[in-house]
């Protein structure tokens, strides 16, 4: 991880290696989901997934029906997020630095 990047500076983070152990891929989906985009696409998904959101009366009980979330971010190699270096930010990129390429924004 490159030592010159400091809480509050922008970062970019790029997936280049697929995680051998699944903490590692939580990790990275945590961290990569923080990027303003991923962000935006969840909250579109999320209205999505409210507007279709029925019930039904089925042998005198009501009944749900709730659209299955769709993952939007993976960790998956090549993936790609901008996000702030904050200290939380920086010690979960440390647990993962063989699986991403850190850059400045």
């Amino acid at each position: 991880m490159p030592q010159n990047i400091a809480p509050g500076d922008a970062i970019r983070v790029k997936v280049v290696k697929q995680p051998t152990n699944t903490a590692a891929r939580k990790t990275l989906v945590r961290l990569l989901s923080k990027d303003p985009a991923a962000r935006k696409a969840d909250a579109l998904q999320r209205k999505v997934r409210q507007a279709n959101f029925r019930t039904k009366q089925r042998g005198g009980r009501v009944w749900e029906h709730r659209p299955v979330k769709q993952r939007l971010v993976r960790g998956d190699v090549g993936e790609t997020g901008a996000l702030t270096a904050t200290v939380d930010v920086l010690r979960d990129l440390a647990s993962v630095q063989r699986f991403v390429e850190i850059t400045p924004a």
